[in-house]
């Protein structure tokens, strides 16, 4: 295994990719643990200066140190604690917002040249979990190294170079001294005092109270932190939060500006009496291009489709309530056209008719309507109990409400026998009473379960519509398809396929 790695790294170094290659095979089928780094001569030659800020929960400072770029974190640690009287186990380097590892290069991390920055917190002897033990026999180790084999980085060349300002003694740090350094463990009246600030949970970096997330690292306060009382924030915090209150206002205005705009729009398009798309569409009935501006947007459902078409739809509903024409084999739309949408869409004398229209279907449709009889004359009205007469508003007759004619001049009494008398002397009026009496019993007409008129059916399916009320009628059952909430209500009418039953055994599809 030796003689392969030594191989691999010939090979590596005289660029022979297929040797290489070949080593690296055979040491992994071996499963040998390796650790492959560059050699020095592959790193810039010489020590650059680089540019430290110090920092630790009370205070910070800036200072040089001399290095050089292959140095790895593990060795730049042992020079400050050579140097300085830190630890390793208390510094935590920071260079390019990462969070150093001590097998890597400082080269690796971009320290390539003077002048390049790089930043250490120091945390707490109690937060490194450091007893004095350790760091007394780590000290006597790191002098005696020192000492029997000295290095380019020690005191006698590296002290001039590294300019640490003078500062009080920190609450927690292993202060610096001459001589042999000594951790002092005993408490001291600052480790009494409150701590100014919080420690982010991933980077141990001590931020400002009042700030919501870590400077370094982004991560957010821990919930449980609470500013201490009576804090008084400095200048930069005044500043940052000054700065927050002002984005909030900011969004806020543009949050208000935007709700007022969409508010305006909103208000524009209501005030619209239709709603024309915007984009190229297909009409989903003609299946034409939809130039923009010319189709339509239904405004309960939002389908949309070309304004001929929807005219069309109008001009031939047999319903009052038009109905929004979208279908496919999955989904039929429930909606309908407001009533301002169909007058936009049609011209007067179109709109005229349709409102005729839904006029004479409610008058066949309602129980208690009464149509005027004079001839082609439109006037209807709905009749009460107590009302036995009906000035038509039309032309002006007087109608007989409970005999259903008009007999001016004439009691009913008057007015019925009269017309008994006619009818024994009209053949034709009575072979035409009894032929349809006759198609009754024998099952071939029925009498509509609304107005009673006689109906038939011709052929096909069991469903038919009355032409009079348009009640539609399931002709197996004699009774109307539907309950009173019309097509759709099964809570009456011949329940047709409720639970998967058949209204009738000989039922050929009532719909």
């Amino acid at each position: 295994a030796e003689e392969l790695a030594l191989q691999l790294a010939e090979a590596i170094e005289l660029g022979e990719e297929e040797v290489a290659s070949r080593c690296a095979l055979a040491l992994a089928r071996q499963q040998v643990s390796l650790s492959i780094r560059p050699r020095e001569p592959c790193y810039p030659s010489g020590e650059i200066s680089m540019k430290v800020g110090v920092e630790d929960a009370t205070s910070s400072a800036s200072i040089t140190l001399r290095v050089r770029p292959h140095s790895t974190i593990a060795a730049l640690k042992q020079q400050v604690f050579r140097d300085y009287g830190f630890h390793p186990l208390v510094q935590r380097w920071i260079i390019g917002q990462c969070l150093c590892a001590d097998e890597r290069s400082l080269f690796s991390y971009g320290v390539r040249a003077d002048g390049d920055p790089a930043f250490l917190f120091l945390l707490t002897a109690r937060a490194a979990q450091l007893t004095e033990q350790r760091y007394e026999d780590d000290q006597a180790r790191i002098l005696l190294s020192s000492t029997s084999a000295p290095t380019s980085t020690g005191t006698s060349t590296g002290r001039k170079y590294n300019t640490l300002p003078s500062v009080s003694p920190r609450k927690g740090l292993l202060p610096r001294r001459a001589g042999t350094p000594v951790v002092s463990f005993a408490p001291s009246p600052c480790l009494s005092c409150p701590q100014t600030g919080w420690s982010c949970p991933k980077c141990t970096f001590i931020n400002k109270p009042t700030r919501p997330g870590c400077e370094m690292c982004s991560s957010a306060r821990p919930d449980d932190y609470v500013v201490p009382s009576g804090y008084e924030p400095d200048e930069t915090e005044l500043r940052r939060m000054q700065q927050e209150q002002e984005g909030i206002r900011q969004y806020q205005q543009a949050l208000e500006a935007e709700r007022r705009q969409n508010l305006q729009q909103l208000l524009e398009l209501e005030a619209e009496v239709l709603v024309t798309t915007r984009e190229e569409q297909d009409c989903l009935i003609c299946f034409q291009k939809v130039p923009p501006g010319q189709g339509v947007l239904l405004r309960e459902c939002l389908h949309s489709f070309c304004r001929e078409c929807l005219r069309q739809v109008v001009t031939h509903s047999e319903e009052p309530a038009v109905a929004c024409p979208f279908r496919d084999d999955s989904y039929a739309c429930d909606s309908h056209l407001q009533e301002r949408e169909i007058r936009a869409l049609v011209s007067p004398e179109e709109y005229r008719r349709f409102l005729e229209r839904s006029l004479v279907l409610a008058e066949r449709r309602s129980r208690n309507s009464f149509h005027c009889q004079t001839s082609n004359c439109r006037g209807w009205c709905i009749y009460e109990d107590s009302v036995n007469e009906f000035r038509c508003p039309i032309c002006r007759a007087l109608n007989c409400l409970l005999c259903k004619a008009i007999h001016e001049g004439q009691n009913c009494r008057q007015y019925q026998d009269e017309l008994r008398l006619r009818a024994q002397n009209d053949a034709a009026a009575r072979q035409t009473s009894d032929m349809l009496q006759t198609l009754v019993q024998r099952g071939e007409a029925m009498h509509c379960p609304t107005c009673l008129i006689v109906v038939q059916k011709k052929d096909g399916c069991d469903w038919i519509r009355c032409t009079v009320c348009q009640t539609e009628i399931c002709w197996v059952t004699k009774g109307p398809r539907w309950g009173p909430g019309g097509p759709g209500d099964t809570s009456a009418g011949c329940r047709c396929n409720v639970n998967g039953q058949r209204c009738h055994p000989r039922c050929q599809n009532c719909h």
